[in-house]
Parts: structure tokens; sequence; C-alpha cells
């Protein structure tokens, strides 16, 4: 055997094994992903599904048509506190720290009763507080409506 086959099986080997080693590590890759995102689902889960939001949720929907101006303080709280919860769990959205299709396919229903409910009082803020008050959950609003609608017309 000459020096040259020996250097050329060589090399062969080493470009197999790189081969072998760059396609384990694109399928650890890919179970990471899936891992973060399980992850990431659960926690947002468990925060929109935590007892005093859910409450909250119940209360802002259950206001829905009355005048914000006869909205007692409990019901400004309670309002408050679920536009927050869907407005931070929106801005994990845009910023794609969680699929967008996880939360507006299951909590589609409830975003849309909330955000229309508390439209009244997130016109208020918006006069004070900025046009772009709780944007993120408005966009969620936008995107769950779109599924909404798609559902609709099947």
């Amino acid at each position: 055997m000459d020096w040259n086959m020996i250097t050329a099986m060589s090399t062969a080997s080493m470009a197999l094994i790189i081969l072998v080693t760059a396609i384990f590590a694109v399928f650890q890759l890919r179970e990471i992903q899936k891992s973060r995102k399980v992850t990431a689902f659960i926690s947002v889960r468990q925060f929109l599904q935590e007892e005093g939001t859910r409450r909250a949720r119940g209360i802002l929907i259950a206001v829905s048509g009355k005048n914000f101006k006869d909205w007692s303080k409990e019901e400004i709280e309670a309002a408050e506190k679920a536009c927050e919860s869907y407005n931070f769990v929106g801005v994990m959205v845009s910023k794609k720290l969680i699929e967008k299709d996880f939360i507006v396919n299951k909590w589609r229903d409830s975003i849309i009763k909330c955000w229309e409910a508390a439209k009244p009082m997130i016109d208020e803020y918006r006069r004070t507080r900025g046009k772009d008050y709780w944007d993120d959950f408005e966009k969620l609003y936008e995107m769950a409506k779109k599924v909404e609608t798609a559902y609709n017309t099947v």
C-alpha cells in the first residue's frame, strides 16, 4: 500500500465521520427546537390558565356592552389584568418566542371576546397613554379574527 492511498482513505473516512456528525447535529437541533416550543407553550398555558387570570377574563367578558364609565373598580382592575396578560403573550408572539398558532388557535374565542369587551377601556387609555397602548393584544385579536373567519368560511 502506498502513502497516497492511505491518505485518500483517511480523508474519505474523516469526511464520512463529519457528515454523520453534521446529520446528528441537525437532528439534535430540531429536537431542541421542539423542546423549546413545548416548554414555552406549557409556560404560557400555565400563565393564561392561572385562576386569577381566568377570573379576570370572565369579569371582563361579563362587562361586554356596558358603558365604560359604569364599570366598577373591580371590573376595571380585572379588565386591565386580562388585557395585560394577552398583551404580554402578544409580545412573546411578536418576538417569535412562541408560535402564534399555539396561542391564536387555542385561545381564539377568549382573545376575541376580551378585546371586544375591553375596547371602550382601551380606547380611553389610548387617548391618555398613547395610541400603541396594548397594541400586541390588538395584533393577537386581529390574528384571532382571521382564524375565526377562516373557520367560519369552511
